[in-house]
């Protein structure tokens, strides 16, 4: 009898005290909001990850230091994938299921986001991303920041034929986003009387471009509009102008060459060309310089702001509005929260769009100065739409 009513007290116990660990441990998980903040800082896309990165934590650091989210401080989970979409998959899968975070900012290529999809879709969670890409059967589960085709290029490519000339060389990385932003381009370019003289596609990560700049020479093309993405824009830019063709003779005109990318090349192959992007840090605005400067005082890395890097920073800022206006913090609450949502932003204001979970953004075209920096030389008037196909 005394060794029953001590197994009881003893078991008592040990649940009393199991009751105060779960209490203690949930009191402490109640303090934060966990996000994860996906991005490379080596591989491929390095180039253009790391200050998305840094961006993210600029903006997580402000929001916190405003107070966080309904009292609640952001915790970031940050994870690096190295460029590579099957680590990105195995990455992702453990911030939704071991740190148990609300939402994740990140990825960057397209391949990478597609990678990736699936692990969000089957553990019914959040994917803030924040790369322009080619605005194709988006995921539900995903939240897009940045351009698709409709915003980057469709004042691109009449713009060009106006300015520069009909006759255009189509060149990309060998992967889907420059792949279908060329379809898109090369409609709207038929659509506009242009002529398609040349289309070659080359793998991600290539570096010698000899024989791509020579099709070229013999193409005699007015323009080059270019879809080569990542670290093959640094060697592309200098070997165009190494092997004899000048911004003066055929200007390349860009989606994904940016601030960063144009730092690599050096201005003396860099200057006269063109990109089309929603944001360059040179836009005149009190809000855009401030955000540059802040970001130059708090990362002394080398690296700089680009279209991407102001993406990921207002796509944390569009990540906590959200969550401040969800009822609650499961999946569907947060992504119906997105839902025509305004927020102020460097680029100035940006809305989502209240059916198909992308933004409304600017649209400028910029061309490299002497300085290696862009002189804005085209604005939209207004926000542009997002279509997706």
């Amino acid at each position: 009898m005394k060794n029953k009513k001590l197994i009881a007290i003893v078991t008592a116990i040990m649940m009393a005290g199991a009751v105060f660990t779960g209490c203690g441990k949930n009191s402490s998980s109640e303090k934060t909001i966990k996000i994860g903040v996906l991005y490379s800082t080596t591989g491929a896309f390095s180039i253009s990850e790391k200050p998305m990165v840094n961006a993210a934590k600029m903006a997580i650091d402000e929001i916190n230091a405003k107070g966080g989210i309904k009292g609640k401080m952001i915790e970031p989970i940050y994870s690096d994938y190295n460029s590579d979409p099957a680590k990105a998959s195995e990455k992702i899968k453990k911030l939704i299921l071991e740190d148990e975070v609300v939402a994740t900012v990140g990825t960057n290529s397209s391949a990478t986001r597609l990678a990736v999809i699936p692990v969000v879709q089957n553990n019914n969670s959040v994917l803030v991303y924040n790369t322009f890409y080619e605005g194709e059967k988006p995921s539900p589960n995903v939240i897009y920041t940045n351009t698709v085709p409709s915003q980057q290029i469709s004042a691109f490519i009449p713009w060009i034929t106006k300015n520069l000339g009909k006759k255009v060389f189509f060149v990309g990385s060998d992967y889907v986003f420059p792949k279908k932003s060329i379809a898109f381009a090369k409609n709207l370019l038929e659509a506009s009387g242009g002529q398609i003289v040349g289309e070659e596609y080359l793998p991600l990560g290539h570096t010698e471009f000899s024989s791509l700049i020579n099709k070229i020479k013999q193409a005699k093309p007015d323009v080059v509009f270019s879809a080569i993405a990542g670290d093959s824009v640094v060697p592309f830019y200098k070997q165009y102008k190494q092997y004899g063709i000048s911004s003066s003779d055929i200007p390349i005109c860009s989606i994904a060459t940016h601030e960063g990318s144009v730092k690599g090349i050096g201005v003396d192959a860099a200057a006269g060309h063109y990109s089309s992007f929603d944001y360059f840090n040179t836009v005149d605005t009190k809000e855009s310089k401030a955000f540059v400067e802040k970001y130059k005082s708090t990362f002394n890395d080398n690296t700089t702001v680009t279209n991407q890097v102001e993406g990921a920073y207002h796509g944390v800022y569009l990540l906590a509005a959200a969550l401040e206006k969800a009822d609650k913090l499961d999946t569907e609450s947060i992504i119906k929260a997105f839902s025509g949502l305004e927020i102020d932003t460097p680029q100035g204001k940006i809305k989502m769009d209240k059916e198909n979970h992308h933004a409304w953004l600017n649209s400028y075209i910029g061309k490299v100065n002497s300085k290696g920096t862009f002189d804005i030389i085209y604005h939209a008037d207004g926000l542009v739409e997002p279509v997706i196909q």
